[in-house]
């Protein structure tokens, strides 16, 4: 059970906290097939479900040095810092919320190993990116949640795997509509990434992507768009005026580089 009291307004920063940062669909991949994951977690990676539950708990109860030393094991025995992100960190994320779900663990703890989790990522962004063979040069990308969403860690995980391919990124929570409209309109994206937990208003947002393709400086921009309404159900993609939707970072990458290529290859004909 909950281990300390929560005002309204706390409960309302974890709810946030577990559906919009700990792992959003666009960014880390989907909660729902898990037997499929499981299998897929069992025979394509080093990563095991055991070695989920053990780091899962390691960043809710221990200091961020053993954590480290952990991550580093791993490393030590053949996974690379890309798998290590996308098939140990994004389950351990889903993990956490999970234990908040079930009133296991408590809003510090919660809090404590999402912290744990960013810190890592931003540890070993260099070794992420030394391990990219043929990056992607003088591309562009803006990723950013919608104006009122959190998606902070999540994101951070995209944009490593875009600046690992070797893109510029730009990002940050907006705090309103007007932020993204500047930035679209003041440098050239190649890529508009945005990210929405909840789908409330399918027309508020379908405008809003509008105004910002209106705004855009690339007029040609592909808007790529995620969170779990477009995980769980792809055909909303078009609905709202976007192009494209990613379950995780990597796929996130090479879905844009390859419509970027096919429209290419349109001009030239």
């Amino acid at each position: 059970m909950l281990s300390v009291p929560l005002t309204s307004e706390q409960l309302g920063l974890l709810e946030r906290l577990v559906a919009n940062t700990v792992v959003p669909r666009l960014l880390l991949g989907s909660r729902t097939e898990s037997e499929t994951q499981a299998s897929a977690l069992r025979t394509l990676t080093p990563v095991t479900l055991e070695h989920v539950g053990e780091f899962a708990e390691l960043v809710i109860s221990r200091d961020i040095s053993e954590s480290t030393r952990y991550f580093e094991a791993m490393r030590a025995n053949g996974a690379t810092v890309e798998v290590l992100f996308q098939d140990l960190l994004a389950p351990v994320a889903r993990r956490l919320g999970e234990l908040w779900d079930e009133d296991i663990n408590d809003f510090i703890d919660v809090t404590r190993g999402v912290a744990q989790l960013q810190q890592i990522v931003r540890d070993y962004s260099v070794a992420f990116h030394s391990e990219a063979r043929q990056p992607i040069a003088n591309r562009r990308a803006l990723l950013m949640p919608m104006p009122g969403e959190q998606h902070n860690f999540g994101i951070a995980v995209v944009g490593e795997h875009f600046r690992r391919a070797g893109w510029h990124v730009w990002g940050g929570p907006p705090h309103s509509l007007e932020d993204v409209l500047e930035l679209v309109g003041g440098q050239w994206f190649d890529v508009i990434g945005l990210s929405v937990s909840r789908l409330d208003n399918t027309l508020q947002l379908s405008a809003d992507i509008a105004r910002i393709r209106q705004r855009s400086l690339n007029r040609t921009a592909l808007v790529q768009i995620g969170g779990k309404p477009f995980t769980d159900n792809p055909a909303l993609v078009a609905s709202v005026g976007a192009d494209a939707t990613a379950i995780d970072g990597r796929q996130a990458v090479l879905q844009i580089s390859a419509m970027i290529e096919r429209s290419g290859e349109t001009a030239a004909v």
